[in-house]
C-alpha cells in the first residue's frame, strides 16, 4: 500500500467495525502505537493515520493490508461482495457457483478485474468436477489461475484462499510449490488469520501427498502441523493430522501407526460428533487398504 491519504469515513469506520467484531477494546489496539483519543479520532474519519502507524494498527487487529483493501474496495460494494461470497461459498454447490459465474460476467463486461477473473475461473473448474467429474478440464482453468499466481514474488491470504479452493486439482509438483511457499509465508507473515488459513492448507496438501504417495514429505509436514497446533491447543485440527500421520505411517510400515490412528480416534469421539468419526473411518479404510492405493 502507497503512502497515501486514506478515504476519512470508510477506513475509519472499517477499523472500527474489524476491532468491534473481533471484541478488542480501543485500549488493547492502541497501547504501544499511539493515544486512544487519536485512535478515537482516526475511527470517526477526523484524523488520518500515518502509514506506520495504519500499518501497526493492522497488525495488532490480525489484519493484512490487502485484506484490508479488500474490505474497503475502492470500486464500491458490489466487487466486494462478489468476493466474499464466493469465499463463502460451499464449494460443491454447483448453482452457488453459476450464480457468481454469472455476477462476474456482468462485472467484467465493462471492467478488467485480476481476481474476478480468477475466481470466474475457480468456478468453472469446480462446476466441471462437480457435474462432469471432468479433471482434465477443470486442470484447464486452475491452470490459468496457478499461471498469475506463481509469478508473484509474495502471496497474501487473498491468494492463499484462491489456491486452497482449487489445490485439490493441482499436479503433485505444484503442490510441493505451493507447500514450499506456505511456509516461508508461515516464517515472514503471521496473523492469528493467516496461521487458521494455512494449517488448513497445509492438513489438506497433506492428503494430496497421501493420494500421490509421496509419503516422506506428507510425514515431514504433519510431524510440523503436530508441534505447531499443540502449542495453539488447536484439537479439533489435531485430530485430522493425528489420523493422516497414522496412514502415513501404515504405508510406511512403521510400527507407531497404530498409536496415532488412536489417538485421533480418541480425539474424534470427544467432539461427539459420529458424522466426523465416520469419516476418519472411511479416510483410514480407504487409504491404509492396499487395494486402494492406486485410487
Amino acid at each position: 500500500m502507497e503512502n497515501q491519504p486514506f478515504k476519512h469515513v470508510s477506513t475509519g469506520e472499517t477499523i472500527k467495525k474489524i476491532r468491534k467484531n473481533k471484541n478488542y477494546t480501543q485500549k488493547f489496539v492502541t497501547k504501544g502505537i499511539l493515544s486512544q483519543s487519536t485512535y478515537s479520532k482516526i475511527e470517526a474519519g477526523r484524523v488520518d493515520p500515518s502509514y506506520m502507524k495504519f500499518s501497526q494498527i493492522l497488525r495488532r487487529l490480525d489484519m493484512s493490508e490487502d485484506e484490508f483493501r479488500f474490505l474497503i474496495d475502492e470500486e464500491g460494494d458490489e466487487r466486494g461482495e462478489v468476493i466474499q461470497s464466493f469465499f463463502r461459498l460451499n464449494y460443491n454447490d454447483s448453482n452457488a457457483l453459476k450464480q457468481i459465474k454469472q455476477r462476474i460476467g456482468g462485472y467484467l463486461e465493462n471492467k478488467d478485474d485480476f481476481l474476478l477473473q480468477d475466481i470466474g475461473y475457480i468456478c468453472d473448474a469446480l462446476i466441471l468436477i462437480i457435474e462432469e467429474r471432468n479433471y482434465s478440464k477443470a486442470s484447464h482453468f486452475a491452470t490459468k489461475v496457478w499461471s498469475r499466481l506463481e509469478k508473484f514474488d509474495q502471496w497474501y491470504l487473498t491468494e492463499f484462499r484462491l489456491i486452497n479452493s482449487i489445490m485439490f486439482i493441482f499436479p503433485v509438483e505444484t503442490i510441493l510449490e505451493i507447500a514450499e511457499r506456505m511456509n516461508q509465508y508461515l516464517k515472514d507473515y503471521v496473523t492469528r488469520e493467516s496461521r487458521l488459513l494455512l494449517n488448513n492448507m497445509q492438513t489438506n496438501i497433506c492428503l494430496v501427498l497421501i493420494r500421490n504417495h509421496e509419503y516422506e514429505v506428507a510425514l515431514e509436514h504433519l510431524n510440523e502441523l503436530i508441534v505447531r497446533l499443540r502449542e495453539e491447543h488447536n484439537y479439533y485440527l489435531l485430530s485430522i493430522v493425528y489420523m493422516r500421520k497414522g496412514i502415513v505411517l501404515t504405508r510406511l510400515e512403521n510400527p507407531d501407526a497404530e498409536t496415532y490412528l488412536t489417538k485421533a480416534m480418541r480425539l474424534v469421539q470427544a467432539f461427539d460428533q459420529p458424522e466426523l468419526e465416520e469419516a476418519f473411518k472411511n479416510e483410514i479404510e480407504h487409504y491404509t487398504t492396499p487395494e486402494e492405493e492406486g485410487d
